[in-house]
């Protein structure tokens, strides 16, 4: 491939994700491999899986740039260590000691900064709001007392950032939503044996022009929406906690009733997304309810990646809500690992298919390796 075309990283960063495709524990970002483990042998038995996946690519890795054995890296401008992951200290001071922006470009390059590291700021979107009045169409540019202040304190915010703690599939979910104004916040947290909650990530939005005159029942309800899709990755199939400091929205989203018939068409439709989640729903006062509260508060900005379902086809509807399953993942699991065809295309899922299926002997793998 030639140098310089503007489709190759897309295409080395395939071909990464490819080599790497079935092994646990390990991640790439176009050259910069990242291998980890609960344990040192779990840690060393993934680097050989991806050792010898690299060889069998044809690939070589340079050992100067090497690092083994680490208990922390430095990786896409975060610390991550057993504990979680952080803002890079050096980045975080670059930013820290930036000049207030002097014209709109340099706003958007200020805001590009910070919404890198979103996920560890609480209630962004309402903190970045004055910046982003800036930005509007056809607004002048001013530089205001408020956004300095909102400069200033993004900067100081970022400095002091939470470490986010790595996402376990053993422990308990919570999610924490909020509304304000002008803006939604939700923060994804595990919940510990202590009782203590801490964030894996944080979200939030500003209000478009037209989610600004809902209702302040519509705006809790947006916020649930909001960070159920956006964190639909680790709640899909999953049980969770949903926390709100809005008491109605209890009754109305609470999975164990029926949807209420009489209520508007928007919350309908929302309460009609949100049954295929499994979850339980709680209402905290706005007193403890911090965290999602100042996400709001402080909104980053719009979120294109973001699509109220009242503008989208439901695909989803649960007819009946069982209580248990009828068989357990577990069992599901144990069973598949006694089964001998799944064993092999574990076997090649995990290192590599052969380039031909004549080669081995079994008629029924051809339909796994099709797929």
């Amino acid at each position: 491939m030639p140098f310089g075309i503007a489709s190759a990283p897309a295409i080395f960063q395939r071909v990464m994700d490819q080599l790497l495709a079935g092994i646990p524990h390990c991640a790439a970002y176009l050259d910069d491999i990242i291998v980890t483990g609960a344990n040192e042998e779990e840690h060393l038995e993934t680097l050989r899986r991806v050792l010898r996946r690299v060889a069998d690519y044809g690939f070589k890795c340079k050992r100067e740039k090497c690092a083994f054995m680490q208990n922390d890296v430095t990786y896409l401008g975060h610390i991550i260590d057993r504990t979680g992951k952080r803002p890079n200290p050096e980045r975080v001071a670059a930013i820290k000691n930036l000049p207030r922006p002097r014209n709109v470009t340099e706003v958007e390059a200020f805001l590009g900064k910070v919404n890198y590291y979103g996920r560890f700021i609480a209630e962004l979107s309402d903190k970045c709001e004055p910046l982003n009045r800036l930005r509007r169409k056809g607004a002048k540019f001013k530089w205001s007392q408020d956004c300095q202040r909102a400069f200033e304190r993004l900067k100081n915010e970022l400095a002091g950032a939470t470490v986010l703690v790595h996402y376990d599939p053993k422990l308990p979910l919570v999610l924490a939503t909020d509304a304000s104004s002008y803006g939604v916040g939700a923060v994804l947290m595990h919940r510990y044996a202590d009782g203590s909650e801490k964030p894996i990530a944080h979200a939030s939005k500003t209000l478009t022009a037209a989610e600004k005159n809902y209702g302040q029942i519509d705006k809790e309800g947006l916020a649930i929406i909001y960070g159920v899709k956006k964190f639909h990755q680790y709640l899909a199939g999953r049980q969770f906690e949903l926390v709100t400091d809005h008491k109605p929205l209890v009754a109305i989203f609470n999975p164990a009733k029926g949807i209420p018939q009489t209520m508007e068409n928007r919350l309908q439709r929302w309460a009609l997304c949100l049954s295929g989640y499994r979850y339980t729903i709680r209402y905290k006062p706005t007193t403890q309810h911090s965290n999602a509260d100042a996400l709001s508060r402080l909104p980053s900005g719009p979120d294109a990646t973001f699509e109220d379902v009242g503008a989208e086809q439901i695909r989803k509807i649960q007819a009946v809500a069982l209580q248990e399953a009828p068989v357990k993942q577990a069992d599901i699991l144990a069973e598949t690992r006694k089964w001998k065809l799944m064993q092999t295309v574990h076997k090649f899922v995990t290192s590599q298919w052969p380039r031909r299926m004549n080669k081995v002997n079994n008629p029924e793998l051809n339909a796994y390796f099709k797929q």
